[in-house]
C-alpha cells in the first residue's frame, strides 16, 4: 500500500479533490448517452438505422468540433470556455429529448444530434491539460505527472463501468412505476436527462475550481493554421493513437458477434459482461500504474504497452471458451488505462504549454473518428469472414490485433526532442 501514498500526494494538490470528483460527475454521461440514444431512438421510431444515424450525428459533430473547442481553451482558458459548452449542450440535449419523444421529423433530430455533439464540452482535454500544467517541472511536482494521468484514465474508464448501470437501473426502475412496455421509452429518456444535467453540473465544477482556474496559461494570441499539428512527432503519435482506437471501436463489435455465435439468445447478456470485465481491468490496472515510479522513458512504456495489447488481441482468437476469454479481457485491459495515460503524457511532451488544450482535443478527434470506422470495418468483417479458417467473431478479434500492431510500428517513430518543443513555443511567442 505503501506505492499508493501517491495518490494521497496527487489528492493534496490545491483543486485536486474537485477537479477529480467534478470530472467524474460530468462525464458520468458519456457512458450512458450513446446505447441510451439508440435504444429510445429505435423505440419510438421503430428503426435501428435512424437510431444509429441520430448516435452517430452526435459522435462524429463532436468529434470534428472538438478541436475548434480546444483552440477556444488554449486562447480564452478552459476555465471561461467550459461554461459556455456545458449550458449550449445540456439546453441541446434536452431539446434532443422533446424532439424525440414528440415524433418530429427526422431532419429536426439530426439538427439537435449535431448541435449537442459539436457543442460537447471537451471535459477531458481540459482535465488532461490542467494536470499537465499544475505537474510541470517548474511546478516542483513533475514526479506526479503519471499518476495525475493514471488516475486520469481509470476514472474515465469507471464511467463506462457505472454508465451502462445506470441507464439499467433507469429502465428497471421505469418498469416499477409505469409498466415495462412504457419503460422502454421512459427509462432511457430519465437517464439522457439526468445525464444532460451531470454534464452540467460536473462541468460547471470543474471550470470554477481551484485547480482549473490556477492552471492558466497566457496565451500569446489566437493560434493560427495547423497549431499543434505543426510538430511532426505529435501528428506520428496520433496516427499510432488511431490504430489503437480502431482496434477500441472493432472490439465490442467483434465481441458481440462472437457472443452471439457461441451462446445465440444468450449472446447479448455476454456480450455485456466481456465489455464489463474489459473496463474494470483496465480502470484496476490503470490506478495500480499510477502508484509506480516508473524511470523508463514514456517512449519505451508506449511500446510495450501497446504490444502487450497486440498479443492480448491475439489470444483472444484461441480463447477455447467464455471463461478463458473473460480472463485474456481482463488481462488485455489492464494494458488500456495504462497505454492512455502513457498517451496523455507524451502529448504534454510533444507539444507546447499553449496549444495542450487543442493538442488534447485532437486526440479525442482521433480516437472518436477511427473509432468509429473500427466499428464499421468490424462489422463487415464479422458478417463475411474474409479469414475463412476463423468465425466472424475471431475475424474481429484478428482486426483488433493487426490495428494495435500498426499503432506500434507508429510507435517506433515517435521521438520526445526537447528542442522541438523549444521550437514550437518560439514560433508561438513570434
Amino acid at each position: 500500500m505503501k506505492n499508493f501514498s501517491v495518490y494521497r500526494d496527487m489528492w493534496h494538490i490545491p483543486g485536486a479533490p474537485g477537479l477529480v470528483t467534478g470530472g467524474f460527475v460530468a462525464r458520468l454521461g458519456q457512458g450512458v448517452t450513446v446505447i441510451a440514444w439508440l435504444l429510445l431512438v429505435r423505440e419510438t421510431r421503430g428503426s435501428y438505422a435512424e437510431a444509429a444515424l441520430v448516435a452517430s450525428a452526435i459522435s462524429l459533430a463532436t468529434a470534428f468540433a472538438a478541436p475548434i473547442a480546444g483552440r477556444l481553451a488554449d486562447r480564452f482558458s478552459a476555465s471561461r470556455v467550459l461554461p459556455f459548452y456545458a449550458v449550449t449542450y445540456s439546453l441541446s440535449q434536452l431539446a434532443l429529448l422533446v424532439t424525440v419523444l414528440t415524433g418530429q421529423a427526422m431532419p429536426l433530430l439530426l439538427a439537435f444530434a449535431m448541435l449537442s455533439g459539436a457543442a460537447f464540452p471537451p471535459v477531458s482535454p481540459a482535465i488532461r491539460a490542467t494536470w499537465s500544467v499544475l505537474t510541470s517541472p517548474g511546478s516542483g511536482r513533475s514526479a506526479l505527472r503519471p499518476t495525475a494521468m493514471a488516475a486520469e484514465s481509470a476514472m474515465f474508464e469507471f464511467v463506462f463501468v457505472i454508465g451502462p448501470l445506470i441507464l439499467s437501473t433507469s429502465i428497471l426502475a421505469a418498469g416499477f412505476f409505469v409498466g415495462a412496455e412504457s419503460a422502454a421509452v421512459s427509462g432511457p429518456a430519465v437517464a439522457l436527462g439526468g445525464s444532460a444535467v451531470c454534464t452540467l453540473i460536473g462541468t460547471l465544477w470543474i471550470a470554477r475550481g481551484t485547480a482549473m482556474r490556477a492552471a492558466r496559461t497566457d496565451s500569446p494570441g489566437f493560434t493560427r493554421g495547423l497549431g499543434p499539428l505543426r510538430a511532426g512527432t505529435f501528428v506520428v503519435l496520433l496516427v499510432s493513437a488511431a490504430g489503437v482506437a480502431l482496434g477500441f471501436g472493432a472490439a465490442p463489435v467483434a465481441l458481440a458477434a462472437h457472443a452471439s455465435e457461441n451462446y445465440g439468445a444468450s449472446g447479448g447478456a455476454v456480450t455485456g459482461a466481456y465489455i464489463a470485465v474489459w473496463s474494470l481491468g483496465s480502470a484496476a490496472a490503470g490506478l495500480w500504474f499510477g502508484s509506480l515510479r516508473l524511470n523508463t522513458p514514456l517512449r519505451v512504456q508506449y511500446l510495450v504497452l501497446l504490444g502487450g495489447l497486440g498479443a492480448g488481441y491475439l489470444l483472444w482468437i484461441i480463447a477455447p471458451n467464455a471463461w478463458t476469454l473473460a480472463v485474456l479481457l481482463v488481462v488485455t485491459g489492464g494494458v488500456i488505462a495504462p497505454a492512455l495515460a502513457v498517451t496523455a503524457s507524451l502529448v504534454a511532451e510533444l507539444t507546447p504549454e499553449t496549444m495542450r488544450n487543442e493538442a488534447y482535443t485532437w486526440l479525442t478527434t482521433t480516437n472518436m473518428a477511427i473509432a468509429a470506422l473500427g466499428a464499421a470495418i468490424a462489422g463487415f468483417a464479422v458478417e463475411h469472414a474474409p479469414i475463412t479458417a476463423l468465425s466472424g467473431g475471431r475475424n474481429g478479434f484478428l482486426l483488433c490485433a493487426v490495428a494495435t500492431l500498426a499503432a506500434l510500428a507508429a510507435a517506433l517513430f515517435v521521438r520526445t526532442p526537447a528542442s522541438r518543443i523549444d521550437e514550437l513555443d518560439r514560433a508561438v511567442a513570434s
